[in-house]
């Protein structure tokens, strides 16, 4: 099938990239001309007054919850029956159709290509299977399943595998692999709600010769590691032990600099929790003071391990952390614009960062993650001018997924979006 996008404005996803006039030919699922097109045999679709950029890259999510806030997310009986009952047939099938809801929301909220890092049961990676064989709608989708850590680390009960032995990790990694997981994720830090401490947050909880074991048997079998580390300790341990992506981020100096870099690694930064949690009134979030205090700290040290990478040449993408307190399954247009508004960068950047870097990190920027001949159709149509005012992002007119047309059907929380702009409109 052809379709003919005519007379919108075209924003091709690079840096410093502008609004320019021109229609795009779709044939078979890809971009078979920009500019002066042939209509001959097209659907023609009248883009006139509407805005064309890639669809967005969602490079850090879990799609097990909704992002409402819940004490069951800071363990206690409550989150023990949840996790009793998804480990059983029937859970697993009600975990199952709620990660399909989730992979919709996240395609009609403009995400065209996603990457879960860390699920219960290997629930993503049998929907990215359903969606990989047309059974399901959703994004193009990159999967770790479960995380890999030690016992007591970050997700050791819920969404991550443990062990203390090399030989006992590097046997998960194979494990992984087995089970189709794209990638590997593991937790060399704990997280906000695991310190107990105040400024400390990302307690070390994986060691460099644990490290080492997942990231060389991972590397072995042609699988990249992507870490949760959220402080110096954990960066120190996680570049040098081979991690491939940091998720999160803190300082880090330019010995471990040049290591990420020479690796062609990258920093992916989620702001859409550490935001929320860290600014938003404890009654709303339902944190302790401990978890207030902490995710200040957090949110500080990504700033920080932002500024350097991007300084320092290192890659640097974007991900919501979705079902994180506040980090729902729509909002990565949020995550833009907190990266535009927190790191002080151009629209251009900021929509280059969640599009075409995000790709270049994943190692797809040859399919997808710009409007470029030859690449996949993966587009975002909008009512206005993103690089004007980044919130153009926050309801597409319609999202195209390998050339596929859907008008998107968001249900939003409006508490949620409620204390989300009060948020926005107070930084």
């Amino acid at each position: 099938m052809k379709r003919a996008l005519i007379g919108g404005f075209v924003i091709s996803g690079k840096p410093g990239c502008q609004a320019q006039k021109a229609d795009i030919l779709v044939e078979a699922g890809k971009i078979a001309a920009i500019g002066k097109i042939d209509r001959t045999g097209a659907e023609v679709m009248d883009c006139t007054g509407k805005y064309i950029m890639p669809g967005l890259i969602n490079m850090h999510a879990h799609l097990f919850g909704t992002g409402k806030p819940s004490k069951a997310l800071g363990g206690g009986s409550s989150q023990k029956a949840v996790l009793k009952f998804v480990h059983t047939p029937l859970g697993q099938k009600v975990l199952d159709s709620m990660v399909a809801s989730h992979v919709l929301a996240e395609l009609d909220s403009g995400v065209t290509t996603l990457r879960a890092v860390g699920d219960f049961c290997g629930s993503d990676l049998r929907i990215r299977d359903a969606v990989r064989a047309g059974e399901k709608l959703g994004p193009r989708m990159y999967c770790s399943g479960t995380a890999i850590t030690v016992p007591g680390g970050h997700g050791d009960g819920t969404f991550a595998e443990t062990a203390s032995d090399p030989a006992d990790l590097r046997a998960l990694v194979d494990a992984h692999h087995a089970a189709g997981a794209d990638f590997i994720k593991i937790c060399v830090t704990g997280g906000v709600m695991d310190a107990t401490k105040k400024g400390s947050p990302g307690e070390l909880k994986m060691n460099l010769e644990q490290t080492r074991a997942v990231c060389d048997r991972a590397h072995e079998l042609g699988m990249k590691v992507a870490s949760h580390t959220e402080s110096p300790d954990g960066m120190r341990v996680a570049i040098e032990g081979g991690v491939d992506t940091i998720e999160h981020s803190a300082g880090f100096d330019e010995a471990l600099q040049e290591i990420l870099r020479n690796r062609n690694g990258g920093v992916i930064l989620t702001f859409s929790p550490a935001l929320p949690l860290a600014r938003l009134s404890p009654a709303v979030t339902k944190l302790n003071e401990l978890c207030v205090y902490n995710s200040e700290v957090v949110l500080e040290g990504m700033r920080e391990g932002g500024r350097t990478a991007m300084e320092s040449g290192i890659r640097v993408g974007l991900g919501t952390d979705a079902s994180c307190p506040f980090a729902t399954q729509y909002n990565m247009w949020r995550e833009v614009w907190y990266f535009w508004k927190m790191m002080k960068v151009p629209t251009d950047y900021a929509i280059y960062t969640a599009t075409l870097s995000n790709a270049e990190i994943l190692g797809i920027s040859d399919i997808t993650g710009s409007v470029e001949t030859g690449k996949y159709a993966d587009l975002l149509i909008l009512r206005s001018n993103p690089l004007d005012n980044l919130e153009a992002l926050r309801e597409p007119y319609a999202v195209i997924k390998e050339g596929k047309f859907r008008r998107p059907m968001l249900k939003k929380n409006a508490f949620i979006e409620q204390e989300l702009d009060s948020l926005a409109a107070s930084l």
